[in-house]
């Protein structure tokens, strides 16, 4: 059937713009169908912040982007807090985060951003203050599930503030300046770490958020004023609460949670055989699956609309977020551990051999950011990464017991360099690919990958190290205590073994740490999936 279409002017339907669909021969019938609306036709509805108001919300924004990128690592060096394993440590703040991140795109969808990005900041500083002051694990472990909750609200919000702060021609250079914060966090975590613990002790790696935190309130409540014009704000409460989908969190916060239980304890505290890791994920393929069908029965309503979710450059977003999460959270933890365990360093001194790592993600991230803003394309930067990242890490495999630590830190620089030209390019793709209304959504997702491809690379690679230690120390010294030194804390570790088998030992330990490395080396390769698949879609020009 032959259709013709003509937009109306000023129609707009949930961030939609309407068409009209005329049928030949029969006139006098019109159908309405939504359109997606463009991040650029939106633009016309916004006002922009200015003056002091917009440099207080762009600082604000800033901590909260570094406190976030450091509470995700900054408890690896914390290695003396009151839990009974590490993976304890790792978990509940993933889980948390990662279980509620669509509940909360899809409410600053709904409501104002200001309170929500508050709650997010207040809840973070709850947890955070717990984690400070507790006195056993169960008290960690309930402040580390509150911290995640506040970071999930306060990590989604902040994309969705920075695009209402500036027009999408400027959002490469503004996004980039911002959000390479977040990667600062993440790597200069095992540096501040290391300072806070010879200082003081673990707790410092807690505390840190509490006055940063404090800042960040008083920056937004005073910085921060809520755009107008989002008709879903003033909906009846029983309609918003209808459109939060409850259904869709009670579905998807199980499944996500078990997920992370099974990566966590499979092939560490439990074989991947064992019946609990085998119930721990069929529960979460029946709960992920009545999940999605439930999103595809309530279509616009549901936490994750299919017209987001089905968009190739917002999956390929998902997809390289999630290798570049990967491969620095690999990276960081296993070079942490040749530093400490094998060189015998102190914590600050690892953190300061970092330091180029940090430097190459924040110079190459302003690097692409001014590139971007030049010629208006973002994916070029991605190739830059999917091309120079496998040879970074590539490299890096080869490091061993008499390396030296300099050569070591200018290699980290080279990754964090290739890391660093792509790691905010899938926020500048659902800026570029949605209304800004939907960005908060698109956020959740990108967010959504990185954290999982932090959380499943993360466990895939001790389970890695600690096979391939085994192997390793049972090779180059047959007689230690492949167990004691299994469990022996870095710093320990020379004293646990004794000076008879201490090479050989550290050798065996270089040789897992560079072989679990290869995980990042794949991973670099498989970002080239996602720098494939995304749109070559202008950030200067206007879409038809």
């Amino acid at each position: 059937m032959a259709t013709s279409s003509n937009r109306t002017d000023g129609d707009s339907i949930l961030g939609h713009q309407s068409e009209t669909v005329v049928i030949p021969g029969r006139p006098q019938e019109q159908l309405q169908i939504e359109q997606p609306e463009s991040a650029r036709d939106a633009e016309d509805n916004i006002n922009y912040p200015t003056g002091a108001k917009l440099w207080l919300t762009i600082l604000c924004l800033c901590i909260t982007f570094f406190l976030h990128g450091l509470d995700l690592t900054i408890v690896t060096v914390a290695m003396d807090i009151p839990t009974s394993g590490q993976e304890l440590m790792l978990g509940y703040s993933m889980m948390t985060s990662s279980a509620f991140i669509f509940f909360f795109g899809k409410a600053y969808t709904l409501y104002s951003s200001k309170p929500l990005f508050m709650f997010g900041i207040i809840t973070f500083e709850l947890g955070s203050l717990l984690c400070t002051v507790a006195a056993n694990s169960k008290m960690f472990i309930l402040g580390r599930a509150i911290a995640g909750l506040g970071s999930s609200a306060f990590n989604t919000g902040s994309v969705t503030i920075l695009r209402h702060c500036f027009p999408l021609a400027k959002q490469p250079l503004v996004t980039s300046s911002v959000m390479v914060f977040s990667s600062l966090g993440l790597v200069s975590a095992p540096m501040i770490g290391g300072v806070l613990i010879d200082a003081f002790n673990w707790r410092a790696c807690f505390g840190i958020n509490l006055p940063l935190g404090v800042l960040c309130i008083l920056l937004t409540w005073y910085g921060f004023s809520d755009p107008v014009g989002n008709p879903d704000n003033n909906l009846p409460w029983k309609e918003k609460l209808n459109r939060l989908d409850p259904l869709g969190t009670l579905l998807i916060v199980p499944a996500i949670t078990c997920f992370l239980m099974a990566l966590q304890w499979g092939g560490i505290k439990y074989g991947w055989n064992n019946w609990r890791i085998i119930l721990l994920l069929v529960l979460f393929g029946v709960l992920f699956t009545v999940f999605g069908y439930a999103q595809h029965r309530r279509g616009e309503a549901a936490t994750l609309p299919t017209r987001i979710v089905k968009q190739r450059s917002i999956l390929a977003a998902l997809w390289f977020s999630s290798c570049c999460n990967g491969i620095l959270a690999v990276t960081e933890s296993y070079i942490a551990i040749y530093f400490q365990g094998v060189k015998g360093l102190s914590p600050t001194s690892s953190g300061l051999l970092g330091l180029p790592m940090i430097a190459g993600l924040g110079l190459a991230g302003l690097a692409a950011g001014m590139g971007i803003s030049k010629i208006g394309y973002y994916f070029p930067f991605m190739f830059a990464t999917s091309i120079l990242a496998p040879v970074a890490s590539g490299i890096l495999t080869t490091i061993n017991l008499d390396e030296s630590s300099a050569k070591v830190a200018a290699l980290l620089g080279f990754l964090g360099a290739a890391i660093g030209f792509g790691m905010q390019t899938p926020i500048l793709i659902v800026q570029t690919s949605l209304s800004p209304k939907d960005v908060s959504i698109g956020t959740a997702v990108v967010g959504f990958g990185g954290g999982m491809g932090s959380a499943l690379w993360t466990c895939a690679s001790a389970t890695l190290f600690q096979n391939r230690l085994v192997e390793e120390i049972q090779q180059h010294a047959p007689g230690a205590n492949v167990t004691a030194v299994g469990h022996s804390g870095l710093s320990d570790l020379r004293h646990d073994i004794g000076s008879a088998n201490l090479k050989n030992v550290l050798s065996g330990y270089s040789n897992a740490v560079s072989q679990t490395l290869y995980i990042p080396l794949a991973l670099g390769i498989l970002t080239i999936i996602g720098s494939v698949a995304t749109e070559r879609k202008s950030m200067k020009k206007k879409t038809s």
